[in-house]
């Protein structure tokens, strides 16, 4: 073997060291990355997944607080129409009242300079105060009529502003979803990824997580409670275990265990270090999973 061929198959073997090396190390950092990938990706579908849904339930909301807004609006109008009419009645029978008053006195005039009429007057003013007395009552009815009126008017009212803290709490829900959903896009975008590829290409780890909101907390029997915004129709049941995040940090602060359920909401004892359950507050998330 010539010197030439020698030295060929030295820089062929070095050659192939260095690029096997090479070899390993890109692909054990491009491990990570990907791992990182595939969860944001997994986390930004929940997110999108549970935008959607807020978006469908206060497209929801709005169109039936509209519909009861006007409803109500229409009741309002027709009871405010009676109550004027009533009120007209009401000045119609005190017109006739004070009239028959003046057919009364009258008469009274005239029993005093005619003592043959005595008796036709005497009859004559029971008639009238059969009729004032009549008159009295059904002017008293218009009135109590008039009363209930006024509490329908005041009871659609305060219905229209609890329909309106209903759609304004969805509203501020809605945006705290987005705002979750706007600062996973941009983790991903900071690992590389494209959030709309990624939105759209779906969910590769199996079933979605549960996430929520606390919507309030409370003292009881010297036990920390709170109050989320999700329930058994979101698939809550009683004993599950959710990690809860300071909304703003993403911070884990401690855990919440559901005791009590309903609906759309649910309710359940907060454990925590005492550092960590001061900082809890309503707006905070929950999830199942991180």
């Amino acid at each position: 073997m010539s010197p030439l061929t020698k030295l060929f198959v030295v820089l062929l073997v070095l050659t192939s060291t260095l690029l096997t090396a090479g070899v390993v190390t890109f692909v054990n950092k491009l491990d990570p990355i990907q791992k990182n990938l595939d969860l944001a990706k997994t986390q930004l579908a929940d997110k999108q997944a549970l935008l959607d849904q807020r978006s469908s339930d206060l497209a929801t909301a709005q169109a039936q607080y509209q519909a009861e807004v006007q409803a109500h609006a229409d009741e309002v109008a027709g009871l405010k129409k009676d109550q004027l009419k009533l009120q007209s009645d009401i000045g119609n029978r005190e017109g006739q009242i004070a009239q028959l008053n003046n057919q009364l006195a009258v008469l009274t005039s005239a029993n005093n300079s005619q003592a043959a009429a005595v008796a036709a007057s005497e009859d004559a003013k029971a008639k009238l105060n059969e009729q004032v007395a009549a008159l009295r009552k059904d002017a008293d009815q218009r009135l109590s009529q008039v009363a209930d009126l006024g509490q329908r008017v005041n009871k659609l009212v305060a219905d229209l502003d609890q329909t309106e803290k209903a759609r304004r709490n969805l509203a501020e829900q809605l945006t705290q979803v987005k705002a979750q959903a706007d600062k996973q896009a941009a983790m991903i975008k900071d690992l590389g990824g494209n959030p709309a590829q990624l939105a759209n290409a779906g969910t590769q780890a199996g079933a979605p997580s549960i996430n929520g909101v606390i919507r309030s907390r409370r003292s009881i029997a010297g036990k920390e409670y709170a109050t989320i915004s999700i329930g058994s129709q979101d698939y809550v049941t009683k004993g599950m275990q959710f990690k809860i995040l300071d909304k703003n940090t993403g911070q884990f602060l401690g855990m919440l265990q559901v005791e009590v359920i309903d609906t759309n909401e649910a309710m359940g004892q907060i454990t925590a270090d005492p550092g960590a359950l001061a900082q809890i507050k309503a707006g905070d998330v929950i999830k199942t999973q991180i």
